[in-house]
């Protein structure tokens, strides 16, 4: 007797509500922007809802009836559009409050383990993953899309799926979501650019990081607390508007002996990868990027003993700069 497998008669849905953030980079240091006004103007992201314009909302999805392993054919889509006087460009897209539905006995937020999307904006993936990774800690950063001027709208295309091995414990479970969006004025730098320009990546109680870029390599600069220590160990890992790394690095230095390890399904090896001892930087050749690739996500983490506990620098993005 062939086994039935209920859960392919699951039935679930997820319903995403939208905001659109008008970051002020250029003029606030990054803060948000509840639609402030400067003299040269506002930078305000927003949507299109039921043929109107909408500022700092876009309209919301919702997938109803999904079931594990079926092709992502529940597509939805809404309209961003730049509702302000200034030119900007997209850079990153998080996912947060995921809200329980108090109709069901289960936590519905259990949901987003088991959910993939893939967004698009104007055809350019711009993300493709688990819905529980694409949250702020995990960057969401995609190589910006430039130059979107005042009435200029995107169509941004949302695809579900459940993975193919959701159980029965996912059945008739409902959740929610908000999607954000960032955008930031077309003059404000991209970390990693211009070439040489030093950006503070972030710091742990451990170590701080800066980064560069050269004609030839990106660098990211460690500064370690306590200095000059014996032993240091470095781990990076690398994505591109996925949800998972899709490479690692390990590099260790214990007195004057280096060690090495690289994973990637990106095409980069140890060769590519170099710890310089002496100022403490892990430098990478740019060359060793796919050539699609305008910059990429990087997680920093480290420590110096094996009785201390890793400490990290959640994702940053950073730009190749080729040009």
């Amino acid at each position: 007797m062939k086994k039935k497998f209920l859960a392919l008669i699951l039935s679930v849905a997820l319903i995403c509500s939208m905001a659109g953030v008008g970051t002020m980079a250029w003029f606030t240091s990054q803060s948000k922007s509840e639609n402030n006004t400067f003299s040269t103007g506002t930078l305000t992201l927003g949507g299109v809802i039921n043929g109107e314009d909408d500022k700092e909302h876009f309209a919301s999805v919702s997938f109803e009836d999904m079931e594990p392993g079926e092709p992502p054919q529940k597509i939805q889509e809404t309209v961003l559009k730049n509702v302000g006087s200034l030119p900007f460009y997209l850079y990153r897209i998080t996912a947060s409050s995921l809200e329980d539905d108090p109709n069901t006995d289960q936590n519905d937020t259990i949901l987003d383990n088991v959910l993939n999307v893939k967004i698009t904006i104007d055809q350019e993936v711009v993300y493709e993953g688990k819905l529980s990774q694409l949250v702020s800690q995990n960057g969401g950063y995609f190589d910006p899309i430039y130059d979107i001027q005042p009435s200029d709208e995107k169509t941004m295309v949302i695809e579900a799926f459940m993975d193919e091995n959701a159980n029965n414990q996912y059945q008739g479970l409902k959740t929610k979501c908000d999607l954000t969006v960032y955008a930031s004025q077309n003059d404000s730098p991209i970390t990693g650019e211009p070439t040489g320009r030093e950006v503070d990546m972030g710091s742990t109680s451990l170590f701080s990081v800066t980064g560069y870029n050269n004609e030839d390599y990106v660098n990211f600069d460690w500064d370690w607390d306590p200095d000059d220590s014996v032993r240091e160990e470095y781990i990076l890992k690398i994505k591109h508007e996925t949800g998972d790394a899709t490479t690692v690095t390990y590099e260790a230095r214990i007195w004057w002996k280096n060690s090495e390890w690289v994973y990637s399904l990106d095409g980069l090896n140890e060769s590519d990868i170099e710890l310089l001892k002496g100022p403490d930087i892990i430098r990478i050749k740019k060359s060793a990027f796919p050539s699609t690739w305008e910059g990429f996500e990087v997680e920093l983490t480290g420590r110096q003993s094996f009785f201390e506990e890793y400490e990290t620098i959640n994702y940053n993005y950073w730009s190749l700069d080729r040009d």
